[in-house]
């Protein structure tokens, strides 16, 4: 017996679920039909596995290797899929079973550019988060760059100024205070070990005032080497002094100043 257009349309709401994209109102009277029918069961195992592809390319993580692998799978199962779906193997097929297996090979196509349009979307977006993070790294390496400019660009200047001929010079202990021009550096020698959770600091009086006010904060070499360039500008300073503070410094001194020298 021919089958009836009635059960044409069953199975081509079959193939549909099972590639899942079967109207929501339909899932009821479909599901309901599979169990009471083997041949519609064995027909919505047999095309579910291309639904399978489609979580499959979703989760394997996409590159230019792994998106060529999978297409490349992908249209060999549908080219042996649709094959097998149009070709008479045996016996003709009954009219019935031919439509639902063109709708098989037709959704196997289907789910091939559902993926195809998958795996170009994840590659964009792939593409898109190395972009950002080369971008990213190149801007770390430009600020990189300029940052060791700036400081070969004020060592130097701080080489220029310490040997100039016309640089001022103020002997204290463990070193000398060098001015030139507007510059003001410590250049310091055998400076004894600091305690744990000690720093020295330099402190400065201005031209007119009586009261120290604190400038930066530094931890000499291991033999006690220290060259330390003041931020402050040199033509409004009268006075330097030196003492060892705690970590971070202080606002005053803490301790019995190392010297305290007058620039004049």
């Amino acid at each position: 017996m021919n089958d009836t257009p009635d059960r044409d349309a069953m199975m081509d709401l079959v193939a549909a679920y099972a590639l899942g994209v079967l109207p929501p109102g339909e899932q009821r009277l479909v599901t309901a039909y599979i169990r009471e029918n083997p041949q519609a069961r064995a027909e919505f195992e047999e095309l579910r596995s291309t639904a399978d592809l489609i979580g499959l390319a979703a989760e394997e993580p996409v590159d230019s290797v792994r998106s060529a692998r999978m297409k490349r799978r992908l249209m060999e199962t549908v080219n042996v899929r649709t094959v097998s779906a149009v070709s008479p193997v045996g016996t003709a097929r009954r009219n019935g079973h031919q439509r639902s297996s063109w709708f098989m090979g037709a959704g196997l196509a289907a789910a091939a550019a559902v993926v195809f349009a998958l795996v170009s979307t994840i590659q964009n977006f792939s593409l898109r988060g190395d972009l950002a993070t080369a971008n990213a790294r190149t801007a770390a390496l430009q600020a990189q760059i300029a940052q060791n400019a700036r400081v070969q660009t004020r060592d130097r200047e701080m080489v220029t100024d310490l040997i100039a001929g016309d640089a001022q010079r103020y002997p204290v202990p463990q070193g000398e205070v060098v001015k030139h021009g507007s510059h003001l550096y410590l250049t310091l020698h055998s400076l004894p070990p600091l305690p744990r959770g000690k720093v020295y600091q330099a402190w400065t009086i201005a031209k007119g005032a009586k009261t120290l006010t604190p400038s930066i904060v530094f931890t000499p070499s291991a033999s006690g080497v220290a060259i330390v360039a003041l931020p402050e500008n040199a033509d409004n300073l009268a006075v330097v002094a030196l003492s060892v503070e705690p970590e971070g410094g202080s606002k005053m001194p803490t301790s019995k100043a190392t010297f305290i020298r007058p620039l004049t």
